[in-house]
């Protein structure tokens, strides 16, 4: 019993040391305290709850290159017109950080045959870090989700979230984070 308690000791011990004090690295810790300045009005489109943001721009929801860093602002709710999120600073009440794989089904008449190799991984592997949001002047507000698909070609040695540069570059010049030393 107590060889069980040390190796669970021991295994937990080695899934903490992860975390990182670096705002460089993919295992940056967030510390509490971080907020996101939107520095102009974003406008959501009619019909979504969500805005696309990759390389500094706005981008459609089918246009997203996944192999590269984006990110998604959200809304809790769907409009017939358009929304838009006026500039201000939001507070991050919530950092959380997931893998999410996706298998597409493939319709080859030759996976059936055996003509096509397929190992069975996912197709998308999504590093995920999401930025739970609060403004009460604005409180449709819900989240601002950072990632990017591991499985393309040219990613998959990487495998690890997006570090504070990679989300700012996809941010551009549209949202600013701010850590808590920089809200005075």
């Amino acid at each position: 019993m107590k060889r069980i308690g040390i190796g669970l000791a021991l295994l937990l011990g080695g899934c903490a040391g992860l975390e990182s004090p670096d705002p460089a690295s993919p295992y940056y810790a967030y510390s509490s305290g971080w907020m996101v300045q939107l520095n102009r009005p974003l406008t959501i489109p009619p019909d979504a709850a969500t805005v696309r943001l990759q390389y500094g721009r706005i981008v459609p929801r089918n246009s997203v290159q996944e192999h590269d860093p984006f990110c998604v602002v959200e809304l809790d709710t769907v409009r017939p017109g358009p929304q838009t999120l006026q500039p201000g600073r939001f507070d991050v009440w919530r950092v959380t950080r997931s893998v999410n794989p996706i298998a597409v089904a493939r319709s080859s008449p030759y996976i059936r045959t055996g003509l096509v190799l397929d190992d069975g991984n996912p197709t998308f592997l999504y590093f995920i870090t999401e930025f739970r949001l609060r403004d009460a002047a604005q409180p449709d507000l819900r989240s601002m989700t950072c990632a990017w698909n591991q499985m393309a070609p040219g990613n998959q040695g990487l495998m690890r979230h997006l570090t504070l540069g990679e989300i700012q570059s996809a941010l551009g010049d549209w949202m600013t984070l701010i850590p808590p030393k920089e809200r005075i």
